[in-house]
């Protein structure tokens, strides 16, 4: 009599998973939407003119400080090519967004679990493919995506410095858009040419400027005043003060230890100035707004894209 073959283990778990993977999303489909009147998760996208101004360490410790507060917050990665929060947070990830889209697994399997209860969705590669995506991947990502609203209360999206197509529409899309720029003539230049293309593709945007490694709080108010009033001579566009953050040589360690500031050094200069951006600028979206949070933000996003509505 022949012995059974015996399938390795791997292949067994590559069969199930195959098996099983059509109703998952038939589940994700399935699901109850947000209730009307429920609270909507704040989207804000960060972003800067050019690169070196201090943009992914500041998304990592605002989403710390956010957590710390009491807030479920949940980061995308959406920097292309040169995706780097992981290293921010000394982690690694083993997949990103392109495993969701290639339809190898869920949302909630790719997501690292980082410090005080933050989850990072890792984009890499996979986010400069939505703009090629087909409907049917576009309806599965973004079906998936719709239900982060009722798993955080902000999506911090750090995209990559520059103007390309899709830092800018990851900036469209956003309820709320944050400038990182430091003092230097050329960073506020590059800053300003970021907040003119938005303002010209959405002027309904609200556009917020944090200004980074200041020596004083005067600096950093001449930098804002500078600022708004370019954009609202030329432009006729308002930006709004964030604040700004002291340099602070523990911040460069902190990177270094491959460790946000707000766990590094939470008493620090900088860290203290993180802290007072979050309890004093970060307003709450009205909830009566349909067209705010994570529906209203891919709403939004899937114009700029070949797959079209996530409806």
């Amino acid at each position: 009599m022949t012995e059974p073959i015996i399938k390795p283990i791997e292949a067994i778990i590559a069969e199930t998973r195959k098996q099983i993977h059509p109703y998952v999303f038939k589940r994700l489909e399935a699901r109850t939407p947000r209730k009307a009147g429920s609270k909507i998760a704040r989207t804000i996208t960060v972003t800067s003119g050019k690169g070196g101004v201090g943009k992914t360490s500041m998304v990592a410790n605002l989403a710390i400080c956010l957590a710390q507060a009491g807030q479920r917050v949940i980061i995308l990665d959406a920097d292309l090519g040169l995706a780097n929060i992981d290293v921010i947070f000394g982690i690694r990830p083993k997949h990103n967004l392109m495993d969701v889209i290639n339809g190898n697994m869920t949302l909630d399997e790719i997501m690292i679990q980082g410090p005080n209860g933050i989850q990072i969705i890792a984009g890499g590669s996979g986010v400069s493919e939505l703009a090629q995506l087909e409907t049917e991947q576009a309806h599965k990502l973004f079906d998936q995506l719709k239900f982060l609203e009722d798993k955080t209360d902000y999506l911090l999206i750090d995209t990559g410095a520059g103007i390309s197509d899709s830092v800018i529409s990851f900036c469209q899309a956003a309820d709320q858009i944050i400038v990182i720029t430091t003092t230097e003539p050329t960073s506020l230049a590059d800053a300003y040419g970021i907040i003119k293309i938005i303002s010209n593709k959405r002027p309904d945007s609200h556009v917020s400027v944090l200004v980074n490694r200041v020596d004083s709080p005067e600096e950093g108010n001449e930098i804002h005043a500078r600022l708004s009033r370019v954009a609202s001579e030329f432009l006729d566009f308002e930006i709004h003060p964030l604040g700004s953050i002291p340099q602070d040589r523990q911040m460069h360690l902190a990177i270094r230890q491959q460790t946000p500031l707000m766990l590094f050094s939470p008493m620090s200069p900088a860290a203290a100035g993180i802290r007072k951006i979050v309890s004093s600028t970060f307003h709450e979206i009205p909830e009566d707004n349909p067209n705010e949070g994570i529906e209203g933000f891919l709403g939004r996003l899937t114009k700029f894209f070949k797959g079209g509505s996530s409806q």
